[in-house]
């Protein structure tokens, strides 16, 4: 009873935290979703599930209060591998529409939350001073630990699938480490339930506090680490409202770029649209193409715009977009003011720490 409490009380503080941070660096992540989603894992997963999994093997509860624990612990356990589904993809590619994967994750939870109703599903017993649980009805079994097994392959078919196509190293190996921890708890899980040895049981506990304090130490120290990572940026460029090139950086080669490289249809373009732009004020412009999206910020009082092409336009992007321009905005007012005939662009070669400073998720380190 003491060391359950003590996992219970481990595994509530820990998701108090991350959802305390989640809540108060809510714009640090960009997206409401994303702190959307975390939170409601720490709360299904950290809160619920767990405290009512360990709840439900305490013989200092009758049996009938013991056996609902149970029903409570598989009900939030099935929302929960379905969220670390959502979340995986969510934090590889949300672009994509997962209108097939979102149908299949309901049909399932349907599906298990429907036999798990069925009376006399589970028996309970007394062993060695704890309550353990038989599946009386072998077809919820099948089903919950072939959910368990199908959310795994599709966490590393994702991996495989988009490996690739993530940004830099270091959110590969996140990505490698997050998959094979959410594949290990849940395996871990299955195996308990499956055999109802104690062994797996507190082998799950201590591999999921383990995993909880990682993801929340990474939430807390990298938040960008868990923003869509095969999004990537390409172009950045600076244009003073003449149409000269105050400044220009690829995120793919990670370097500064001279107008000379530029080609001559992207700065007549660029300057066609600042000619329109003119009477216009803190607006954000978005040109969406094929496979890419255009953004375009442009500040009239102190006469530059900012052009930034990307995979497709996101609220970190948006928010980084804003922070780079009152950053620059700040530190080059008296340049920008001062701008006319001959213009040393060379002044304007602190933009590219700004760029390391709010673009830090999508600069090249590998």
């Amino acid at each position: 009873m003491i060391i359950d409490i003590f996992l219970i009380t481990t595994s509530i503080i820990i998701s108090m935290i991350g959802i305390g941070f989640l809540y108060v660096n809510r714009r640090n992540f960009g997206s409401r979703a994303t702190v959307f989603f975390n939170g409601l894992i720490y709360i299904t997963l950290g809160l619920l599930f767990f405290t009512f999994f360990f709840l439900s093997s305490e013989v200092y509860f009758i049996e009938d209060s013991a056996l609902i624990f149970w029903y409570i612990s598989i009900i939030f356990w099935i929302f929960s591998v379905s969220l670390l589904g959502v979340i995986h993809k969510y934090i590889i590619n949300f672009e994509k529409k997962a209108v097939l994967s979102t149908l299949f994750y309901s049909l399932m939870i349907g599906i298990i939350l429907g036999l798990c109703f069925i009376p006399d599903s589970f028996t309970i017993q007394l062993n060695y001073g704890s309550y353990s649980y038989t599946f009386e009805d072998q077809l919820l079994l099948f089903f919950i630990l072939n959910y368990n097994i199908i959310i795994i392959g599709i966490m590393g078919y994702n991996l495989i699938k988009y490996f690739n196509r993530i940004r830099n190293d270091k959110s590969r190996k996140l990505l490698i480490t997050l998959t094979s921890e959410f594949s290990i708890i849940i395996a871990i899980y299955s195996l308990y339930i499956f055999t109802q040895l104690f062994l797996f049981k507190y082998l799950y506990s201590i591999v999921y506090l383990i995993g909880a304090c990682f993801v929340s130490y990474s939430l807390i120290k990298k938040p960008f680490l868990f923003i869509e990572l095969t999004n990537k940026i390409y172009d950045f460029i600076i244009f003073h409202r003449s149409g000269i090139l105050l400044y220009s950086y690829n995120f793919e080669t990670g370097k500064e770029i001279e107008e000379s490289i530029l080609k001559g249809s992207i700065l007549i373009g660029i300057n066609h649209i600042l000619s329109n732009l003119i009477n216009k004020k803190d607006q954000l412009g978005l040109i969406r193409m094929q496979n890419r999206d255009i953004i375009l910020e442009y500040d009239n009082n102190h006469g530059y715009a900012l052009l930034l092409t990307t995979n497709h336009k996101n609220a970190y992007i948006d928010n980084a977009v804003s922070n780079f321009m009152k950053k620059f905005t700040g530190l080059n007012r008296e340049r920008l003011q001062k701008l006319s005939g001959l213009i040393d662009i060379s002044e304007f070669r602190n933009a590219k720490d700004i760029i390391l400073e709010f673009f830090e998720p999508f600069i090249i380190k590998d």
